[in-house]
């Protein structure tokens, strides 16, 4: 068995022992709907659960789950339950303890990468790895990639790191070692073999930095499997029974690991619905979950359609819209609650006018709605839409938050104390050494640092173990002295971790690095700011039994995982962050073609429907309020543009919406577009007051209505004489993909483009 050890799996082959207790069976039924009770009652083989937005499946999750352990049949350790986010991971353990009982703490629940994290812990000799190896996230892996670069004097800004990190997680999830990325291309690309060849040296030097990125923790749980029969059969004779939740959202690999777990007993429950299917930006493949019966046609399969959540109004709504979707489930979600309010929509004049409505709107469900600031939420497609909502809300006195990235742990200081707490965990890691051998200043400059890394190349040692052989590395003076006392205070930190406990070790970090000292120096309101911050990276720490459990949960804290319901501000998000969420009240905003949907959707069929299914989860996070807006005009790259309004808007049925907009007399002026989706510049009657209605609409060019089809030729005011490639939509959002003799092929919204035939 290759010396594998199982030494945190000291339950296997154990006889069943009862200590929780013994519950009915059937009490965990009651309060279902039918279709609800079939997924619980389900056993003997594949099950595939098409959960609608609010049709209770976490409950349906954790009553099976504990339906199977009052059954007795399987046992605590015998269930692996799997999630997207810590936040659900613990909802869904701490719901069926609460039904069972503390021994139920015994299943595996946890996110993806925290369950190939404790598979990789326990096996990760079987490739090569010791079991302290370090996570990169995303900034230490572009780091380690543009080094690389330079080391292969690569010109980084024809071919940027965060690009060529983007196509090695791409060939990750899709399985592709180095060798299949570069025969994966066509023909003798350039581009592709040097990707293939920075890929391969990535690889190489986190096998020697004893480090793993994200995206390793599932590829090598994969490849561990693979490579050793004896940990492939252990895990899948342990689990019984395998459940996987948002099984939409499952990319490649894991899908791969999901099949291989379950290969043997066939007791596999996924739940998801692909139209909620909205991280294909993160590889997630629509097709995992769109396949399952065709992969297990004895599958049984539950429609979960009976929603919990909202409105009759709202649900109509959202139906109407994913319906023109293609590739899904065929489902339609209602209620047994109140057919609710109708939708309001506003159409603004700007973006400005937008948050302005907004605000008003905010204040008006505060106090016609009797809603708490927390009950409310502003959605928008791109982070970028964020800064004049945010604005309006600070003129309007609303209280907010914007609910993005992890925005503390970005933060430099407490991503050097985190780099501290990484390298005192794994002596290896080189990204972490490489972020605080120099922080603060110590006299380890550019130079010093070279000599050490061609010190570590030379003698196959990771880069954080060079500063132990400085002098041989052929460092003097203060650099040489430095690197020795940074050596030393490591050894001395590692040391104390044994018997600190992680908050205590944050405050030695600091003390002991220098960190507190030089920011207290500085003697600024920001540097003591950043002081105040640390103290609040200890408080984090305080939470967890040792450095190495803050370290791995740092590095898998999810954004949505931040939000705090009981905070007395109203909530900003992309919708992307919106998914798994719930607010009494929502405001969907830019609702415009090229905003929502994006841009690169118009032209993409594939992107388009995943656009449709972002709308339809935006909207069936709201309860009982939803209201949705788009702007005329706005402001795109310094130029202010006409904009058209978003398709979705016309696939909601008028019957359901509230149109708030009147409208005032524009006069306009010439705007020669940059391309086929911008229109003419607006300007607004001069001093229109907010609330007296919005722009009218775009005018159109008339292109929409000259019936071309394929092989029409055209000629367009800037791009020239052109051939028609494809049409397809109609009405206003008619859109032609044309060929130009001199621009090539470009793909155009014909309303709002200047065309005309030959």
């Amino acid at each position: 068995m290759s010396g594998t050890s199982f030494s945190d799996e000291s339950l296997w082959g154990r006889e069943p022992v009862e200590t929780f207790p013994r519950l009915d069976p059937d009490s965990l039924l009651e309060d279902l709907t039918e279709p609800q009770r079939r997924a619980v009652l389900q056993r003997g083989g594949p099950l595939l659960v098409i959960a609608g937005a609010g049709s209770g499946k976490t409950r349906v999750l954790t009553r099976r789950i504990a339906h199977i352990l009052a059954t007795g049949d399987a046992r605590p350790w015998e269930i692996m339950a799997i999630t997207f986010t810590n936040k659900a991971a613990d909802e869904m353990r701490r719901r069926v303890v609460a039904l069972v009982g503390p021994q139920a703490d015994r299943m595996w629940v946890s996110t993806f990468h925290s369950a190939c994290l404790r598979m990789l812990r326990a096996n990760a000799e079987v490739l090569g790895y010791q079991r302290g190896f370090t996570i990169y996230d995303a900034g230490d892996s572009e780091t380690a990639v543009e080094r690389i670069m330079k080391e292969l004097n690569l010109d980084t800004k024809r071919l940027s790191p965060r690009s060529v990190t983007a196509a090695i997680s791409a060939a990750k999830n899709e399985m592709l070692s180095p060798d299949a990325l570069e025969a994966s291309g066509h023909g003798d690309n350039p581009h592709n073999h040097r990707i293939a060849e920075i890929y391969r040296l990535y690889k190489t030097r986190l096998m020697l930095s004893n480090a793993m990125d994200f995206d390793d923790l599932l590829l090598n749980a994969v490849a561990m499997m693979r490579a050793d029969d004896d940990v492939l059969t252990s895990y899948q004779d342990r689990f019984k029974y395998l459940l996987v939740d948002e099984f939409q959202d499952t990319n490649g690999v894991q899908n791969e690991l999901v099949m291989m777990l379950a290969a043997r007993h066939r007791n596999l429950c996924v739940v998801g619905d692909s139209d909620q299917s909205i991280y294909r930006f993160r590889a997630a493949d629509v097709r995992n979950i769109l396949q399952f019966e065709s992969r297990f046609p004895d599958a049984d399969v539950i429609l979960l359609e009976q929603n919990f959540r909202s409105t009759q109004t709202i649900l109509d709504a959202a139906n109407a819209v994913i319906a023109m979707n293609v590739s899904r489930h065929a489902k339609n979600l209602f209620t047994e609650g109140a057919e609710g309010e109708k939708i309001r929509l506003y159409r603004a004049g700007d973006e400005y006018d937008e948050g302005r409505f907004v605000a008003s709107e905010l204040r008006r469900l505060r106090t016609e709605g009797s809603l708490n600031w927390n009950q409310m939420a502003v959605f928008y497609r791109t982070n970028a839409q964020s800064r004049v909502l945010e604005e309006e809300m600070l003129r309007a006195n609303i209280p907010y938050r914007v609910i993005s990235g992890m925005r503390f742990y970005d933060r430099k200081e407490i991503k050097n104390a985190l780099a501290y707490s990484r390298l005192i965990v794994n002596p290896r890691d080189e990204a972490s050494a490489r972020r605080v051998i120099n922080e603060p200043k110590r006299g380890i400059g550019p130079g010093a640092q070279a000599k050490l890394g061609a010190y570590a190349a030379e003698n196959g040692i990771s880069f954080a173990e060079a500063p132990h052989y400085a002098k041989a590395a052929g460092l003097t003076g203060r650099a040489l002295t430095s690197a020795e006392k940074f050596s030393f205070m490591l050894d001395e930190l590692r040391a104390l971790a044994n018997d600190l406990a992680p908050r205590e070790m944050i405050d030695a970090i600091v003390r002991e690095s220098g960190m507190g000292d030089a920011l207290r120096a500085e003697n600024t309101d920001e540097s003591y700011s950043r002081l105040e911050n640390l103290g609040e990276l200890a408080s984090a720490a305080s939470q967890y039994d040792t450095l190495l459990d803050f370290v791995e949960r740092m590095a898998l804290v999810a954004d949505s995982d931040q939000l705090d319901g009981g905070a007395g501000a109203i909530s900003m998000m992309t919708l992307h962050v919106a998914k798994g969420l719930e607010f009494p009240a929502v405001v969907i905003t830019g609702l415009e073609e090229t905003i929502f949907p994006h841009r690169r959707a118009l032209s993409d069929d594939a992107e388009l429907e995943e656009e449709r299914r972002l709308c339809y989860v935006g909207i069936t996070r709201a309860m009982r309020h939803l209201v949705l807006t788009h702007a005329w005009s706005r402001t795109m790259w310094g130029h202010r543009v006409d904009a058209l309004a978003s398709r979705f808007l016309t696939e909601i049925p008028p019957a359901l919406v509230h149109d708030l907009s009147t409208f005032l007399p524009t006069r306009r002026t010439n705007f020669d577009p940059d391309d086929g989706y911008t229109g003419r510049m607006t300007e607004f009657t001069e001093g229109r007051a907010f609330g007296t209605g919005a722009a009218p609409p775009v005018r159109s060019t008339g292109a929409e209505k000259l019936n071309l089809i394929v092989g029409d030729h055209v000629v367009h005011d800037r791009y020239g004489p052109g051939v028609v490639m494809n049409v397809d939509g109609e009405g206003s959002h008619t859109r032609a993909s044309v060929n130009f003799d001199e621009h090539g092929t470009k793909q155009l919204v014909l309303a709002m483009t200047p065309l005309r035939r030959a």
